[in-house]
């Protein structure tokens, strides 16, 4: 006692005796401290995510839009570029559906103008790329084109090359088959030629393209030859058209100053 000796190891071995104690439970403590970072970090990581995912999820659509938008723009000026509607009055259209309706069992499309923007029964429809059809019946806001390859369709043709009149008529065979019928024996149509309006009904303007001969062939049982075409406007891919009003009711859709 007077040297401190034991005094000395009883302090040192109660120190260890404590370490070995406190050392567990501050490993546990450091332990939870470290799983509950961990956890509050993967936390705002998650929370990251979520935001860059919805983030990411708006550009994604922003770019579809700005992409549809300028597939419209395209085709819309593919429309402002037939020259037919420097003469003729004429406006848009969008279409809604395909063989809808009672009309079902015809080949048509619907679109959303009708009798009240003058889409009258007959009224002509063309694309950029040439004639769809005509207006069967129509509704104060909506109206059902007949398309040209429906069979109940008929329409006046010349080919552009030869000069070659005939009727053109729809048939039963799908959106990409046309028939050509009263073609005289003699004439010199060739595969390949384009046919346009003849502009002789009254409805349809002269010249606007209206398919190409794909198969020319002599007639069996008829004094007339077999021809057959495709139309040039893809008609089950149309998301715009324009209507095309008679003479003098309205003013022409473009009007294009003389240059200079």
């Amino acid at each position: 006692m007077r040297t401190g000796y034991l005094d000395t190891i009883t302090e040192r071995s109660g120190l260890e005796i404590v370490e070995h104690v406190l050392s567990p439970l501050t490993w546990i403590q450091d332990g939870i401290a470290s799983v509950w970072q961990r956890y509050f970090a993967l936390v705002d990581v998650a929370e990251e995510n979520v935001r860059l995912r919805r983030e990411l999820l708006r550009a994604e659509a922003a770019a579809v839009l700005a992409a549809e938008e300028r597939a419209e723009i395209r085709r819309l000026r593919d429309l402002l570029q037939i020259k037919d509607l420097e003469e003729r009055p004429g406006f848009g259209a969008r279409v809604i559906a395909m063989r809808f309706g009672p009309q079902s069992a015809l080949k048509t499309l619907t679109v959303n103008k009708g009798f009240a923007d003058g889409a009258i029964a007959g009224t002509p429809v063309v694309s950029h790329s040439g004639v769809v059809g005509r207006v069967l019946r129509a509704a104060p806001g909506a109206a059902t084109v007949l398309l040209l390859t429906d069979p109940g369709f008929r329409l006046a043709v010349i080919s552009q090359k030869s000069r070659t009149p005939g009727i053109v008529m729809g048939t039963p065979l799908g959106l990409h088959q046309l028939e050509v019928a009263y073609v005289p024996q003699t004439a010199s149509l060739e595969e390949g030629e384009l046919l346009v309006t003849a502009g002789v009904d009254g409805v349809f303007p002269k010249g606007i393209p209206v398919g190409v001969v794909t198969r020319i062939a002599p007639g069996a049982e008829s004094m007339f030859p077999t021809v057959q075409a495709r139309p040039v406007a893809d008609l089950d891919r149309l998301e715009e058209v324009i209507l095309l009003l008679r003479q003098g009711d309205g003013p022409p859709l473009i009007r294009r100053d003389p240059p200079g």
